[in-house]
């Protein structure tokens, strides 16, 4: 069974926020949409709202679904939940994380994403780049 995950897609000036995965976590290293798992009788926007709160420690609104991508990893597949997010604050408190970015569209896919993050970028460039 495929596991739901929400990630959080957010504008801000143009640009795109990224998370790196600090060292001693799954994916250690790797670039993403921060987010997490959907908990049950969660909705992707509820979980959203919570997971930034834990691990950005920020308040947000959660809109619209931009994309669904699959993917397996070795643990099990996961269901990527892409889901267009404001921020009501962008003062950080990282958690799962050791370094944050603010990226231009065009510019995601040089940085070393996660691979189930990799189609959720190519989808921003398609309809923001």
């Amino acid at each position: 069974m495929k596991k739901p995950v929400a990630a959080a897609v957010v504008h801000l000036d143009g640009k795109i926020l990224i998370t790196r995965r600090a060292p001693g976590q799954s994916l250690a290293g790797l670039w993403e949409f921060p987010g997490g798992k959907i908990e049950h009788e969660e909705s992707p926007q509820e979980c959203i709202i919570r997971e930034l709160h834990e691990e950005l420690g920020v308040e947000s609104v959660a809109g619209e679904i931009l994309t669904t991508t699959t993917h397996a990893y070795p643990g099990g597949e996961i269901e990527l939940i892409a889901i267009s997010v404001e921020l009501q604050s962008t003062q950080f408190t990282l958690q799962v994380h050791d370094r944050f970015e603010w990226v231009r569209p065009q510019e995601l896919l040089r940085y070393n994403l996660a691979p189930a993050d990799t189609p959720i970028a190519q989808e921003i460039i398609r309809k923001y780049g």
